[in-house]
Parts: C-alpha cells; sequence; structure tokens
C-alpha cells in the first residue's frame, strides 16, 4: 500500500526572506526566525534613502548569517548611470570577495558587468525587471539568473501558472508597501521631480492627494485644500492568510518588503511570519493560537492598513482607500497649531500643539503629515507638555504640545494642515549596541585592485571580439553614424509613433524613416486586409508591443506575431527584454527569417554596459531611457561607439531616444473603482493628469507634453542614430502642430516639461 506524502515533505520549505536597513534589524530579523536577510548594496540600491552599509558590514553579516545556516542577499538593483560604472566596478569586486548568497539586480548594464567579470556572483532578478509570466521567467533564467522576483501585481492563481510553465525558482513580495505603477515602469517621481525609483529616489507622488478637474476648468489649485483624495495610495499588502496558497504555487521565497523600516518593525513582521508558516504543519489545536498571535504581531509592526494585493482575482477594489492618505504607522492625534521661536531666533526649537486620539510616549518615533502636499517629515519625541508641565505620556483627549527636534526651524508653515502618526516605538528603551558593529571593524578586508579595475573600465570601452549575437542579419547591419561620433555629417532618422493606421495619411514636420503602431486588435485586423497593406508605402512599419503582457495575452500576442509576419519582413519593437522569446527557438532567433528588433524606452538603458548588453542579445536598435540627463546620455553614447563595434568595425545596434510624446507616468494593473472616466486629474501644484485605460494596463499621462524637440541640435551631435516622435495620443492634427511649432520656436509655443535632460538625475 502506498501513500502520498504530506506537500511539506514533497517540497522544500519556503525560504523567509526579511529586510535590513540597520545591523540591529538584521540581527533582529534573525533572531525572530528569518531564513535569509537583504541588504542595499553602498550607493546602488533602490532604496537610497536609507543609510549605507560598509562593505566591512556587509562582510560581519555575510558571515554571520552564513555561519547560522542563514543566508545573505545584497540588493545592487538601482540603475546605474555612466558615471557611476566604475563604482560599480569596485561595489561587485568586493561583493566578489565577501560572497553572499546572490546580488539582486534590475540593470543588464549591471549584469552585463557581472557575468564579464565576476562570473562567480550569483544573480537574482529584481521585481523591478517587471517580471509577469512564465515566457519571462522562462527567459530571464536562460539569462543565468538563478532566482526570479516576480512583479507584485500578480495573483496566486497566476503565479501557479507560471510555475507550472517554467522551471525559473520564483520569489514573492509577501508584506509591504505597494506602488501603484508596475515596480520598474513607474516614471512620476523622475520625469516630474528629477528623482528616480528606479534609483531608489521615489519622491512618492501616489502618495499625494488630487482632485477630479471640474468640467470646462483649466485648474481648482485655489481651492485645493477643500477637496481632493488620495486616488493612488496603495495599502500594504499582506499574505498571510495565503501561505498555504503560495506553497502550492511553488513559490521558493517569500520577501517582507522593509528596508526603509524600524527594527520594531521587522522585528514584529518576521516573528508573524514565522509564526504562521510554522503553523502549517502544526497540529490544529495550536494552529489557531498561533495565528492569532502573528496577527498582533503584524498590528504592532505600524504599518498601513492591510490588504490582500493582487493574490486573489476580483478582490482587487480594496486596495486604495480614497479617503486614506496611506501613511505608515499609527494616528496619534491631529495639528493644531505651529508654534515658531519668538524674536529672530535661528536656533530655537519649533513645537506643535496636537490634540490626541492616542496615547504617545517620550521617545517614540513621530512622522508628520501635510494633509494638503503629501509632504512627510520624521522625529524622535524628545520633549512634550501638557497644561504647562512637562510630561513623559500624554493621553487620548489632551491637547499638548510637542517639541520639533530634528526638523529644520521654517520648514513648517503656520497654515500647517495635517496629522500626527507614530511610526516607531523602539526609542523607548535604550538602544543595545549591535554585536555585529565590534567584528565589522576588525574585518581586514582584501584591498581593492585599483589597477584591475582600470583595466575593466577600459575594456568597456574597447570593440568587443567575436560576433555573438542572438540575430545573425544585424551583426552585420551598417549603422547610421551621428554627427560627433564618426565625424560625417549625417543627421539622425526620424521615427514618428502614431494610433493607427489611418494617422499614416497625415503629413508630418519632417522625413519619416520609419513608423511605429501598436500591436493590438484594432490595428492588426486593419493591417491584414490587402487594400490597407496597399497603402502603407511612404515608410517601414515597426509594430511595438507593449511593455506588459500578462500570462492569459500571451496567446493572442504569439497569434498575431505570426499572421504579421506572413505578410513579409518583420520590424517590431519590444517593450521588455523578455519579449525576444516571441521570436526565438530554443532561445536564439533565426537569420534567415529576416526580424528586426527594436528596444522601447521602457527598456530603461542608462548606460554604455547596458547597450553593449542589447547589443549582445541581438537587437537592431533600442531607444535610451527618457529618465537620463545629458551628461550621462552623451557618456554612455561615447563609450558605446567604440565598444559595439564588430571586427570588420561596423557597429552593431543603433540608440535612439524620444524626443515627443505623452509617456505614462504610471503604468499599473489596478483601474480602480472611484477612477472616474477620462476625466482630468490635478495635483496641488495644478499639474494636470488624465487616465489611459488599455487592455494590458491602465496609464496615467499628463497633458502637458514631454518634449526634447527644443533640443534637436544639441542631441544630434551627441550621436544618436534616430529621434522618435509620439503623436499616439490626443488629436492628431494638434499634436503634429505642436511638433512643428516646438522645432521651429516660432508662435505659442504649448506647455511642456522636459524630465531631466538640463539637470542632474538623481
Amino acid at each position: 500500500m502506498t501513500t502520498t506524502a504530506p506537500l511539506s515533505v514533497l517540497r522544500p520549505p519556503m525560504e523567509l526572506l526579511a529586510p535590513a536597513g540597520t545591523l540591529p534589524a538584521f540581527e533582529a530579523a534573525l533572531q525572530e526566525g528569518a531564513d535569509a536577510v537583504y541588504i542595499g548594496a553602498p550607493g546602488l540600491n533602490a532604496r537610497a534613502l536609507a543609510r549605507d552599509f560598509t562593505f566591512g558590514e556587509i562582510a560581519a553579516m555575510t558571515r554571520y548569517a552564513q555561519g547560522k545556516g542563514k543566508k545573505l542577499y545584497v540588493a545592487m538593483n538601482s540603475l546605474m548611470k555612466e558615471g557611476e560604472v566604475r563604482l560599480a566596478l569596485e561595489t561587485l569586486a568586493m561583493l566578489s570577495k565577501i560572497g553572499p548568497d546572490a546580488v539582486i539586480i534590475q540593470d543588464l548594464g549591471i549584469m552585463h558587468l557581472a557575468q564579464r567579470f565576476f562570473p562567480n556572483l550569483a544573480l537574482h532578478a529584481s521585481t523591478l525587471m517587471t517580471v509577469n509570466n512564465a515566457m519571462a521567467a522562462t527567459y530571464f533564467k536562460t539569462l543565468g539568473f538563478r532566482r526570479i522576483v516576480l512583479a507584485r501585481e500578480l495573483s496566486l492563481a497566476e503565479i501557479r501558472t507560471i510555475h507550472q510553465r517554467s522551471d525559473a525558482p520564483l520569489e514573492i513580495f509577501i508584506h509591504g508597501a505597494m506602488c501603484y505603477s508596475y515596480s520598474g515602469l513607474c516614471r512620476f517621481s523622475s520625469l516630474h521631480g528629477g528623482k528616480s525609483s528606479l534609483r531608489g529616489q521615489c519622491v512618492q507622488p501616489c502618495r499625494r492627494r488630487y482632485d477630479w478637474l471640474p468640467s470646462g476648468k483649466r485648474s481648482i489649485a485655489a481651492n485645493f485644500s477643500k477637496g481632493g483624495s488620495y486616488l493612488f495610495s496603495m495599502n500594504d499588502l499582506s499574505g498571510i492568510e495565503y501561505l498555504t496558497e503560495a506553497r502550492k504555487a511553488g513559490v521558493v521565497s517569500l520577501k517582507i518588503e522593509g528596508r526603509l523600516k524600524s527594527v520594531a518593525y521587522v522585528r514584529n513582521t518576521v516573528r508573524a511570519y514565522r509564526l504562521a508558516l510554522d503553523a502549517l504543519d502544526a497540529p490544529a489545536e495550536q494552529r489557531e493560537e498561533m495565528l492569532k498571535a502573528a496577527s498582533q504581531c503584524l498590528d504592532d509592526a505600524l504599518g498601513r492598513k492591510r490588504s490582500t494585493g493582487f493574490f486573489i482575482a476580483g478582490r482587487e477594489q480594496g486596495l486604495i482607500v480614497p479617503r486614506l492618505s496611506g501613511s505608515t504607522g499609527e494616528v496619534i492625534g491631529k495639528v493644531i497649531r505651529v508654534d515658531e521661536p519668538k524674536g529672530r531666533r535661528t536656533g530655537g526649537t519649533s513645537s506643535l500643539q496636537v490634540l490626541l486620539q492616542a496615547t504617545v510616549n517620550l521617545g517614540d518615533r513621530l512622522r508628520l503629515y501635510d494633509e494638503r502636499t503629501g509632504d512627510r517629515k520624521s522625529f524622535s519625541l524628545r520633549s512634550m507638555e501638557a497644561n504647562g508641565r512637562k510630561v513623559e505620556q500624554g493621553q487620548p483627549g489632551q491637547t499638548v504640545t510637542i517639541g520639533l527636534h530634528g526638523i529644520e526651524h521654517g520648514s513648517l508653515r503656520s497654515s500647517f494642515q495635517g496629522l500626527l502618526f507614530r511610526v516607531d516605538v523602539s526609542g523607548r528603551a535604550e538602544k543595545q549596541k549591535s554585536v555585529l558593529v565590534r567584528s565589522a571593524a576588525q574585518l581586514q578586508l582584501p584591498p581593492l585592485d585599483a589597477t584591475g579595475i582600470d583595466k575593466m573600465v577600459t575594456a568597456l570601452s574597447q570593440p568587443v571580439d567575436g560576433t555573438r549575437t542572438s540575430i545573425g542579419a544585424s551583426a552585420s547591419r551598417p549603422r547610421r553614424q551621428g554627427l560627433d561620433r564618426s565625424g560625417g555629417s549625417s543627421a539622425p532618422d526620424w521615427w514618428v509613433r502614431v494610433h493607427s493606421l489611418e494617422a499614416l495619411g497625415q503629413r508630418f514636420p519632417f522625413k519619416v524613416a520609419k513608423v511605429l503602431i501598436d500591436l493590438n486588435k484594432r490595428n492588426v485586423a486593419q493591417y491584414l486586409q490587402y487594400q490597407m497593406r496597399k497603402t502603407i508605402r511612404h515608410a517601414p512599419l515597426i509594430w511595438a508591443l507593449p511593455p506588459v503582457i500578462n500570462e492569459a495575452q500571451l496567446p493572442w500576442y504569439q497569434e498575431a506575431i505570426i499572421q504579421v509576419q506572413h505578410q513579409g519582413k518583420g520590424r517590431y519593437q519590444i517593450g521588455h527584454l523578455s519579449q525576444m522569446a516571441f521570436f526565438a527557438v530554443d532561445g536564439r532567433l533565426d537569420a534567415a527569417a529576416g526580424i528586426e528588433l527594436y528596444g522601447d524606452s521602457t527598456c530603461n538603458v542608462l548606460n554604455n554596459p547596458a547597450l553593449q548588453a542589447w547589443a549582445a542579445q541581438g537587437l537592431s536598435g533600442v531607444q535610451f531611457s527618457l529618465e537620463t540627463d545629458r551628461p550621462t546620455l552623451s557618456a554612455a553614447l561615447g563609450h558605446f561607439a567604440n565598444s559595439a563595434r564588430t571586427p570588420d568595425g561596423k557597429a552593431r545596434m543603433q540608440v535612439g531616444l524620444q524626443l515627443y510624446g505623452r509617456p505614462p507616468l504610471f503604468t499599473a494593473r489596478l483601474d480602480a473603482p472611484h477612477f472616474q472616466g477620462h476625466r482630468t486629474l490635478v495635483s496641488s501644484r495644478g499639474e494636470r493628469y488624465y487616465l489611459d485605460r488599455q487592455d494590458e494596463a491602465v496609464y496615467v499621462r499628463s497633458h502637458a507634453a514631454f518634449s526634447l524637440l527644443q533640443f534637436t541640435s544639441d542631441l544630434a551631435k551627441l550621436g544618436l542614430d534616430y529621434f522618435v516622435v509620439d503623436v499616439s495620443h490626443g488629436q492628431l492634427k494638434k499634436e503634429c502642430a505642436e511638433v512643428t511649432s516646438l522645432l521651429s520656436g516660432r508662435g505659442d509655443l504649448p506647455e511642456v516639461f522636459s524630465g531631466n535632460y538640463t539637470g542632474i538625475l538623481s
């Protein structure tokens, strides 16, 4: 007689992966039962607002964790600017010596550096790589990633399908903060403020208040404080009730978000999930008590309002509560007044009068939240008065005066309107010195080989030997040369992106070299009509794929590509690296098929090593990141001009840049029930945006266009091969008129924004 082994025996236990931004948080995570901890690499991680660990501390944590049979992962998951390539090489070199269990990355440039110079490092694909289907998971495994951190927008059923169709080890986020946009596809903080979410600098525009603009009006900024709600502020994810389903879905690691969070948060969340995981196989009589204790731990962690995220299809409506700000912690009171120091003293301490809703103690970590602007300021409670007397504790119903120690004098307006949150209580007790501090200071790390790093930097700007490519036809394809790149006089080509095939009859203010058009049901159906194909004569057509394709949508795109391909030579622009797999057989493309592949700006290319990585995949061209500043673009193009040539002197891949359009600021899965059709929404600063609903995603775009057309001459000199003008949104004739006006510099120039081109990308 045979018996079926329990699930826990058939499959190894799921790893509980905890965050740590400090040594005490790291120690707390392991003390409470984490199997692994992830931390940030110095200067190159997607939580750049946290204090960086030293390499000595990273080495000490690695030894400490591995000595206890645990693992340490280092997140090096920031997009790398060209000026940071040397820093990345130095970081990888040190990590290679230290030996953490894996490095988590999102930038193909860092992947290129690691695989070329430090092949001993295991790589994990960050959630910022937006992997949300089985094709992507499999493709990333073929690239050499040991583990794939899936996008946070997937249901448990979709995760299970990905596991069944791909043998890539899968990690998911099980608890913590959620972003409205897909990770890796948010440009809001960068293009409207210069702080890139892909570089750990996000200023959280999704947490701000917005209002719907009344019909016929262009601004309500003056009366904004009377209305508005938190339209995009997501509640926290909490999957503690679905651990059994996660195990059945084939997940190997459960990740808790929170490298910026307090020790108390880390301790409580790890303890909660350790209890819940142990309860899976505990006797029934113990399970209920363990889960009750776990729930209490999550309450004590002082996070945001919790939700089930996207785990259960059909329950997404509760992901956003528009009336709630989405600030972490417990509301303890409403600010009545801000008092500044009297006289002209600049060294005094400001104070707040607060009507308390909950008990507060000296040592609590508090956060001020401005309800009108969304700004947040944190401080530790060092002094408090009630009825003119100093107190150590305030009670609900009392009006207390709180000193703002640690907040710059004058940074709060006297008209401040907002709430006070408690976000941490660990300051109440005397903080114990980490046991790792002394060992980290005593560690003697091998010195960095500066000469070796110099050679690596030099090698990155040298021609690449061999002809490794996935598309044989593109390797020998001559590349158009820009002004500075070859000393010639050739100007970049002009590409235009349009909404539909009918738009091809429009006159454009430049000679169109190629036309980009979305690969969607309407356009494909029209193209397959013979008469419509006959009208497409003036420029080659390139079919553009969106950056997000869900598992259920894969078959349609596969069939559409086949249908289009039957009509002649295929040209496509992919929105995500994994879409290479649509055109591959056994991971490689048939050179005889005559396919040309290009990459969209959503490919997040910001450096020469990334350009080299994309060229090695066989692309004919790729757009540089829209987030770039001029120095980064100039330096990357200069280095790539030499490094990407074949032995016969021909260049492999063109580089383009979008100069005009309304690129999505948010690219999201959630179409929330409180969204009001196509109405305009407005920020407290009077900026106007609108929702663009498509089959694959919900996009938030600005009414003001993104434009670099006013810098066309300068950009041509940098050596770009093609410019992209996107007129696929808005009224076609009006868009073309704006483009003409911006190119000529004459007439009534439209309102535009230029991202970071004339500034510095942070």
